[in-house]
């Protein structure tokens, strides 16, 4: 038998619902003046009419890392897939959710796009060609990204949770931006989009 440091993080998710002039303020308003303490319960200075909430009673728990104790230094063993894969599927959730707010399951990105997202889409022969994302369809269950091929300009589709281009997490958060930024940013730009 042997000592194991077994390195967890508990994760209450919720939702407060908050009176603001604007988002910035919104943001501020929770992030200094609510909270929550382990054995305590969610607490805030904000007065009632300002403020409501809405949280789950138990967390989800994340393994971090073992180590096992034997009076030595050991190396722990590191658990990220688990986290990679949460990021990655609030991420496709959050994009979902934006298209659903306006009543969309796809938008295209403007040919004139300022700062577009690029990804690297793989032929059938496993050749790597790299790609602008024209364009994002999402249903329920998967995400699927439309790109322009850099040289020959041909479409190509990436579909999750497979492929690379609707897997890689700093793209998909990429891509977030760029909806967000067409459909709730400051550029009111008309997006081109199909209804769902």
């Amino acid at each position: 038998m042997a000592k194991y440091d077994v390195r967890v993080r508990y994760a209450f998710e919720g939702t407060y619902t908050v009176v603001a002039e604007d988002q910035e303020e919104a943001i501020q308003m929770v992030s200094e003046e609510c909270g929550l303490v382990l054995g305590g319960n969610i607490h805030t200075i904000l007065d009632d009419e300002d403020v409501d909430w809405k949280f789950g009673t138990h967390p989800n728990m994340q393994l971090l890392s073992v180590t096992q104790r034997n009076g030595k230094e050991s190396s722990a063993s590191i658990y990220f897939s688990g986290r990679i894969e949460e990021l990655r599927e609030d991420i496709i959730n959050e994009i979902r959710q934006l298209l659903h707010s306006h009543c969309m399951n796809e938008i295209r990105f403007p040919k004139e796009e300022s700062d577009p997202v690029w990804v690297i889409w793989f032929d059938k022969n496993g050749d790597p060609y790299e790609c602008r994302v024209t364009g994002l369809h999402v249903t329920d269950s998967s995400l699927r990204v439309v790109a322009e091929e850099k040289e020959g300009g041909y479409e190509v589709e990436c579909h999750s949770p497979f492929e690379l281009g609707a897997r890689n997490i700093d793209w998909l958060h990429e891509m977030y931006d760029a909806v967000w930024r067409q459909l709730e940013g400051e550029e009111n730009v008309e997006p081109e989009t199909e209804k769902s």
